[in-house]
Parts: structure tokens; sequence; C-alpha cells
């Protein structure tokens, strides 16, 4: 365990049994470090909850261990947290309770939480009043009050409208940057894991499968499922071919599209090519930037921030975004033959292992 490293598991194994069925979680390897936030992904069922409780010491590993080089708590935030009855600040001083804090550092404290996440105009105002978004606060004040050096959060964003999940994405940024602490967080949002994680885990069925600096996950997924855990939509099939451009080998998908991209994949290797949504470019008119081949525009979904655009691609969809209102968004049609690029650097080639693997 490195100096930075406050939490970290090795060979874990969680089994859990109950009336709806058996439960198996397993992790080679994970560490949870100071000033860092990690991120865990994974379908629904996959034993994400599982995992933080078992951080936190309320799930009973099977096998392995979970070792702890923290000086301070651990503390989780629930996924719905409930207000107690009295005020705001009533609701974070409960978390002192046996705690040996004079009543100078106790209102201190208190103060402190309720600035660190924008509620403390309403210190006296009573809990159950609170709205949704103003009640994962206020669960994140008591957190941090307790000034822990781990922190476990299950879901903290569920509920919220994306207003709600930016601002508090953006105070949790810095409360982490502020303290140092270590973070560990469950989300089924895909953005506001790329905007709040250094390092993505993600699990599949139980077993934790990738582990890695955010860019590496979700540039590099290992496997066909984690590409799609992690957003890598662009999927295709294609074949290694002998044609090389300098240092770039080109994927072959058919005689009119081709990939190319830096790999050691020998000629004649099945792959899936992913790319994700933000790598991929498109032009209209002329063409002269064709480095993939053309595609047809068959869907433009405008949410009024951004621009989804799905196109025909040798026979597959793929997706990129546009800036709503700038540029190519306010021109682009339905029908419309737009050419498609990508830089070989964000070009990944994942091999295909087995005919399952070809659907």
């Amino acid at each position: 365990m490195s100096e930075a490293t406050l939490l970290s598991v090795s060979d874990l194994c969680v089994e859990l049994h109950s009336r709806r069925g058996s439960f198996r979680l397993t992790a080679d390897e994970l560490e949870l470090n100071a000033r860092e936030a990690l991120v865990i992904l994974g379908p629904n069922g996959s034993g994400k909850s599982t995992l933080v409780r078992t951080l936190a010491g309320l799930e009973r590993p099977t096998a392995g261990r979970v070792e702890s080089a923290a000086t301070g708590p651990v503390t989780m935030v629930f996924q719905s947290p409930a207000p107690l009855a009295g005020s705001v600040a009533h609701n974070v001083r409960v978390a002192f309770l046996g705690k040996k804090l004079s009543g100078s550092e106790r209102r201190a404290r208190v103060t402190e939480a309720l600035e660190r996440f924008k509620i403390d105009h309403l210190a006296e105002h009573r809990a159950a009043t609170l709205s949704g978004g103003e009640l994962r606060r206020l669960a994140l004040s008591r957190a941090f009050a307790l000034r822990p050096a781990v922190l476990l959060l299950d879901e903290p964003f569920a509920g919220l409208d994306a207003d709600g999940q930016a601002a508090l994405s953006l105070d949790l940024r810095r409360a982490i940057s502020d303290t140092g602490v270590a973070v560990a967080m469950v989300t089924h949002d895909l953005r506001r894991a790329m905007l709040l994680s250094d390092r993505i885990a993600v699990l599949i069925d139980g077993k934790l499968v990738q582990v890695g600096r955010r860019d590496d996950v979700l540039e590099r997924p290992s496997t066909l499922e984690i590409a799609r855990v992690v957003g890598m939509t662009n999927l295709v099939q294609g074949v290694v071919g002998e044609d090389r451009r300098g240092d770039l080998a080109v994927v072959e998908v058919d005689e009119r599209h081709r990939v190319a991209t830096p790999t050691a994949f020998t000629a004649g290797t099945r792959v899936w090519i992913g790319i994700r949504p933000e790598h991929l470019k498109l032009d209209i008119g002329r063409g002269e930037v064709d480095p993939i081949g053309k595609g047809i525009v068959r869907e433009i979904v405008n949410d009024g921030v951004s621009v989804s655009v799905g196109v025909d691609w040798a026979g597959s969809e793929l997706r990129t975004h546009l800036m709503a209102g700038r540029g190519l968004a306010r021109t682009l049609e339905l029908g419309a033959q737009v050419s498609l690029s990508a830089n070989p650097e964000h070009v990944h080639l994942i091999p295909i292992r087995s005919t399952s693997q070809m659907a």
C-alpha cells in the first residue's frame, strides 16, 4: 500500500445469499487514494453497491481482505438520504454523537460543512422541508463534517435534474481537492463519471474487470462488454489488413470503408473498431476530409445544448455530437451525405476472440 493509498482491496470475494438467490463479487486488486475520486461503473446488478458496502465494512468478505491506512473515518453516504427530525444544522450535529469535540469545534464544523455545499442559509430550516437536491447536499455536509479520510458514495446524483447534477458535481470536486479525501462513487451517469473521476473501475457480472486512469479506461476498454459500459458506442467489425500507412495499420470494414490506427495486431486479425462519439468528426459538402469514408445522416436529436447525430456508415450506425446552434448543427438535415473522420490515435481495436463476440 503506497503512502497515498488509504484503502486497498486484494483477492476479494463476497458471497451474498437471500431468498431471491445468490450473488458473488470478486475483485483481485483495488486502491482508493487520497485526493482522488474513483468512479465505479457497471450494468444494473453487477455488484457496484455491494462493493462500496464492503469497502465501508457493511458486508463481510468471504475471502481476501480490505486494508485501511486511513487516520480518519471511513464514511458512507447512501443512495436515498433521509432527514432526521429537527433543523438542517441539527442533522449535521448528530454526526458528532459519541465524538469528544468542544461546543465551539462542533459549531465551526457544522458551519464549514454547510457552507461547503451551499446550504448554510438553510441551517435553521426543518430538514424535512428540503428538496431532493438539498437533502443530498445535507447528506454530504454531514459526511464532510466528520472530516473523513475515505468517503463512499452510492448514487449521489440519483433523482437530480441535469443542472442539479452539474452543480453538485462541481462542489464535490472542490471538496475532494480541498480536503484530500479518497472517494469511491457508484453512478449510472457516465457524464458525471467523466467530470468527477480520476480513475474508473468497471464491474460486470460481479467481477472487477478493468481499473485505470479515467481516459485510459474510456478510450482503451479491454473487452467489448467494457466498451459498451464506458460509452464507446461506435463499434464496427473489421479485419486488420496487409496495407500500412507508415506506423499505422489499415483496418478493412469493406471495400469502401477503412480505418487507420496504430496497432500491434497482425494482418488477418478480426477486431471490433471502437471510436467514442466525441472523437468522431463529420463534414458536409465537398468532402475534402474523408479518411474513413462517407455516411448518410439517419437521426438528429437536439436537446438545446448538444446535437446527437446518427450516421449510417458501412451498414452500422455511428454516432457523434455537435454543439447546438453552431456550425454544422444549424444546417445538417436528415438524409445528408457526410464525410467521417477520426484521429488514428482515437481509434481503438478490440480483438474478436470467439464467434459469440461477433454478434
